[in-house]
């Protein structure tokens, strides 16, 4: 069963009235932190040093903390960190921040291996990606607990876990695989369910359904918007085989390059079709009711329901009508709703954008993309286009992992977290030019496309036999938050699996929303600031029944 609203919503208040939750306007952040590390083993399960090198066994994880409003035997707040820099979720995750002073918790902010600042190895060693797994995250988790428990005044406090999206997912799993180390986890947004040999089995195509969804009139969108969307991909492929075809491709997506005929190096006109899906997923993940710059990492802003805004341009068109300008001019105007959210592009460069996109480290919003059938760009515009990102400063190359030992959403999709998509379905507005290439069948040859760059193999079943697939529910004190307007919410838990293993819905909420700073765009959707407090209900209960068991082992031992 699924939870139902029975809290009066906002009954927490907001602690920090100036707080703008999209932008972070008035709210704390790591400048009410303090910064810190710990030395962690680079390889948890061997004792043999790590790459053979008994000279580099450990690195120094990072992680911050905020003591401010901590009182003697408080709970500790701590939240797991994602695929990225701590720093994002220290400012992002106010449901922490604005819970703190009622429980007299200590906040605690600890950074993914391999992510920020949190490296095991410089650029250039070979073989450095090898202890990039989520297990060895969990017990570097693991050990942070401890320590905060031993070093940090924390032994009877009451450690109570955070996460959204992949966070969340490792925080579920670490409360099973660890639940002496934590009280309880809200996991939000957190799909441990989208994995291949579930049962029942998880739906490939739930992620692009769920992208689609916002694109609908039941997704506060409107059902010409996504029929228009469908109807646009294979005319723009259509046009791309003319000269007049590719003049007004030219003209109507403000291309700043003219549009080449298709041959054996360019493929101009898929090109602009994958450049043209590209945003969806991330606005349907941000699709908040206020402006945030939490999917744009802070560098712009999304406007409020930007899936809805980007929808307008297209509700208009009917694609029925043989005017293919018409068509495409509203494709182009929708996703500059991303591509353009600052107002100050005045042509869009696709093909050297989607390869500096090619090029940046990723997050979970995709797996990596297949190639098109025919290369994009020839070897001449990639080299280009990394000269370009590399001039920019936007990100680092990912172009070998050797190069840099860095964190990529792209090598863990490839290793353990081989979460399955697929698209150009009858269920989804996406394009599939020669099947659903994402489809188990013939999945083989695409992680051959996708994933020899890292010189690894997935496994797309470890997930469900290492981390618990569907049979956790011997496990407890978990909340499972899950929005409507997330298209993760088809891989995650949405009924109750015990009385201590709970899932809510969230029918107005986007990408883990309820661990947001609170917004006042909130108060119209009684059921944002609900979720938060069910939240608190359940972390109420978990500190209370860690301090009954804290006295109840202080009374045996006087007893003996």
């Amino acid at each position: 069963e699924q939870v139902t609203m029975t809290i009066a919503a906002g009954a927490a208040g907001r602690p920090f009235p100036s707080c703008k939750g999209g932008t972070l306007e008035g709210c704390p952040s790591t400048q009410n932190c303090t910064v810190h590390q710990l030395e962690q083993q680079i390889d948890h399960f061997s004792w043999s040093p790590p790459l053979g090198d008994p000279a580099k066994t450990t690195f120094q994880q990072r992680f911050f903390v905020n003591k401010q409003w901590w009182v003697p035997h408080g709970p500790v707040f701590f939240y797991f960190g994602n695929e990225d820099n701590v720093e994002l979720y220290v400012n992002h995750t106010g449901l922490m921040w604005e819970s703190a002073a009622e429980f007299g918790a200590m906040l605690v902010f600890g950074e993914h291996r391999y992510y920020g600042s949190s490296l095991p190895y410089m650029p250039h060693t070979s073989g450095c990606m090898s202890f990039l797994t989520t297990e060895q995250a969990m017990a570097d988790m693991a050990y942070l607990i401890d320590h905060l428990r031993e070093k940090w005044g924390a032994a009877d406090s009451a450690f109570i876990g955070f996460g959204g999206s992949y966070g969340g997912m490792l925080g579920s799993w670490f409360r099973v695989h660890y639940p002496n180390a934590i009280d309880g986890v809200i996991a939000a947004s957190a799909p441990i369910w989208s994995f291949s040999g579930l049962n029942p089995p998880y739906d490939y195509n739930a992620f692009n359904q769920g992208v689609t969804f916002d694109a609908s009139a039941a997704g506060g969108s409107s059902d010409t918007c996504k029929a228009n969307l469908k109807a646009a991909w294979p005319r723009i492929l259509a046009a791309g085989q003319t000269e007049r075809g590719r003049q007004l491709l030219h003209k109507a997506f403000r291309t700043c390059s003219p549009i080449r005929p298709r041959d054996d190096a360019h493929d101009d006109a898929y090109a602009i079709v994958q450049w043209a899906e590209g945003p969806w997923a991330n606005m349907a993940m941000g699709n908040y009711p206020y402006s945030s710059s939490y999917l744009m990492h802070g560098r712009s802003l999304l406007p409020p329901w930007p899936v809805r805004v980007a929808c307008s341009h297209l509700a208009a068109v009917d694609a029925a009508v043989d005017d293919d300008g018409i068509l495409f001019e509203a494709v182009r105007a929708a996703v500059a709703v991303q591509y353009n959210n600052t107002g100050d592009v005045s042509c869009f460069d696709i093909t050297h954008q989607l390869a500096l996109e090619a090029e940046r480290p990723r997050k979970m919003t995709s797996p990596p993309r297949r190639p098109p059938p025919r290369p994009l760009l020839s070897p001449t515009e990639k080299a280009a286009a990394r000269q370009r990102l590399a001039a920019n400063a936007v990100g680092g190359l990912r172009s070998s992992p050797t190069e840099r030992c860095r964190g990529d959403w792209g090598y863990q999709w490839c290793t353990e977290m081989t979460q399955p998509f697929t698209q150009g379905t009858a269920k989804d507005f996406f394009f599939c030019p020669n099947g659903t290439f994402y489809a188990k069948e013939n999945c083989s040859e695409w992680h051959v496309d996708s994933c020899k760059e890292w010189g690894v193999t997935p496994r797309p079943e470890w997930a469900r036999v290492a981390l618990g697939g569907k049979r956790i529910a011997g496990s407890s004190n978990i909340v499972f938050s899950n929005g409507l307007q997330d298209p993760w919410h088809g891989g995650g838990v949405l009924t109750n699996l015990s009385d201590t293993i709970l899932a809510i819905v969230i029918p107005n909420g986007a990408h883990h929303i309820d661990l947001m700073f609170s917004d006042p765009s909130d108060e119209a959707y009684p059921d944002i600031n609900w979720a938060r407090e069910f939240e608190r209900v359940q972390m109420r209960r978990w500190v209370k029944e860690h301090a009954q068991r804290r006295e109840a082992g202080r009374g045996a031992r006087r007893g003996l």
